[in-house]
């Protein structure tokens, strides 16, 4: 670096992974544009010359973990629209100079020991990305942050000593996108004056107990992230009020006991995430008005007992995801309205005794999960009318006696699953009797007796000339059971 007068006029400088000391003759690079000095591990200071490199548009000083200063003429670099600073992990404060970087629009400081920032920060006109990520020694914004009227795009997730952000936040009318993951305690009411946020993200803040009412106002918002609260236990009926809301994301909000009546409102909404919500017991009957949604997603609901008879309304619902709900008993009738449902997942509701008369009616489903629903006794007829069922589970289901007739009339059905359905008497006449029952029946007797018991039994049909051989064995022998199917037997 001694050489600098030779690299007066170069406009690019990579000193990535450097392991000396910069000399102040870096600030004679007048024509610099961009400096890299990323994982320079040794680097403990910046040469006051830095000032000096008023042509410099681009600094990173990514993963210098030494670095524990920046010098006061950094606020000299004008020009400078991006300044990277991810993983400084000893940099425990930033010059009050830093306001002066007029130009600035990109500024991360992910990783940084930084206890607070400085009040000048509000200068930064043109600043439209701000990334604070896990910078967990940070305990407060100041209140300038509302004069960063340029900004579309602030991460302030694992800012676990966060407790609460300025009152001054409702005055970034440019915000678009505002993560706060794992930190705060509560929210400034001016939340609600973000007009132009569309995504929203305050998942996992676990010490959040309440929402301010005027989340209701952010009319431009399309997605809220709101899983992993453990404590909140309630919404704010204004929830209805987000009219471009497409996405509410609900997971692991095992406190929540109800859902506002308001959510109907959603107009917009196409998917519900309300799984593992433990302690939710019903769901509101304007459930129905949702006209957009798509997915419903109620896995591990375990207190769920049932749901709302206007769920048929969801006209365009292609997924309902039911799985592991224990103690729901019955689907409502008008589950048969579901026109678009393609996917059905009832897997461990155990709790479940049957299935309503309408399930044929759903004449786009292609998957219904039933495995491990230890109380299911059987099956409606009506089922033989889904046209386009392609995989019915039904493994587990050891209270299953019977399958109906219509069974058979499952045109397109490729996988039937009825592993460990101990009680269940062999499939009816109407499937051993057409083409794709063969595979039916296989994976049947497999299931339920070992492979030599029903070779020696094929074998001794064959042998004795049967006339009138069980419906099933029948197929069995026309289908040529044993050409090219591998028989694994344990000694």
């Amino acid at each position: 670096m001694d050489d600098a007068l030779f690299l007066r006029d170069a406009t690019t400088l990579n000193l990535s992974g450097f392991h000396t000391v910069l000399p102040e003759s870096l600030g004679q690079l007048a024509a610099l544009t961009f400096l890299n000095l990323s994982e320079c591990r040794a680097l403990t200071v910046l040469p006051e010359s830095l000032g000096q490199l008023t042509a410099l548009n681009f600094l990173d000083l990514s993963q210098c973990f030494a670095l524990t200063v920046l010098p006061e003429s950094l606020g000299q670099l004008t020009a400078l629209t991006y300044l990277d600073l991810c993983q400084c992990f000893a940099l425990t404060v930033l010059p009050d100079s830093l306001g002066q970087l007029a130009a600035l629009t990109f500024l991360d400081l992910r990783g940084c020991a930084l206890t607070c920032l400085p009040m000048s920060l509000g200068q930064l006109s043109a600043l439209t990305t701000l990334d604070v990520f896990s910078c967990r020694a940070l305990t407060a914004l100041p209140e300038s942050l509302g004069q960063l009227t340029a900004l579309t795009f602030l991460d302030l997730r694992r800012c676990r000593a966060l407790t609460g952000l300025p009152e001054s936040l409702g005055q970034l009318t440019a915000l678009a996108t505002l993560t706060l993951s794992e930190c705060l305690t509560r929210l400034p009411e001016s939340l609600g004056q973000l007009a132009a946020l569309t995504a929203l993200n305050l998942s996992e803040c676990r010490a959040l107990t309440v929402l301010p009412e005027s989340l209701g106002q952010l009319a431009a918002l399309t997605m809220l992230n709101l899983g992993g609260f453990n404590v909140i236990t309630w919404l704010p009926e204004s929830l209805g009020h987000m009219a471009a809301l497409t996405t509410l994301n609900l997971r692991w909000c095992r406190a929540l006991t109800r859902l506002p009546e308001s959510l109907g409102q959603l107009a917009a909404l196409t998917t519900l995430d309300l799984s593992v919500c433990h302690t939710l017991t019903r769901l509101p009957e304007s459930l129905g008005r949702l006209a957009a949604l798509t997915s419903l997603d109620l896995h591990e609901c375990s207190a769920l007992t049932g749901l709302p008879e206007s769920l048929g309304q969801l006209t365009v619902l292609r997924t309902l995801q039911l799985s592991w709900c224990e103690s729901l008993a019955k689907l409502p009738e008008s589950t048969g309205q579901l026109a678009a449902l393609r996917t059905l997942n009832l897997n461990k509701c155990r709790a479940l005794t049957g299935l309503p008369e309408s399930l044929g009616q759903l004449v786009a489903l292609r998957t219904l999960f039933l495995c491990g629903c230890g109380a299911l006794t059987g099956l409606p007829e009506s089922v033989g009318q889904l046209a386009a069922l392609r995989t019915l589970d039904l493994g587990g289901c050891v209270t299953l006696t019977r399958l109906p007739e219509s069974l058979g009339q499952l045109a397109a059905l490729r996988n039937l699953l009825l592993g460990e359905c101990s009680a269940l008497k062999f499939p009816p006449a109407s499937i051993v009797s057409v083409d794709q029952g063969v595979s039916t029946i296989k994976t049947f007797l497999l299931a339920h007796h070992n492979a030599l018991k029903i070779m020696m039994t094929i074998l001794a049909a064959r042998r004795r000339h049967m006339r009138h051989p069980p419906p099933e064995l029948w197929v069995l022998i026309r289908d040529e059971f044993f050409s090219g199917l591998t028989i694994t037997l344990g000694i």
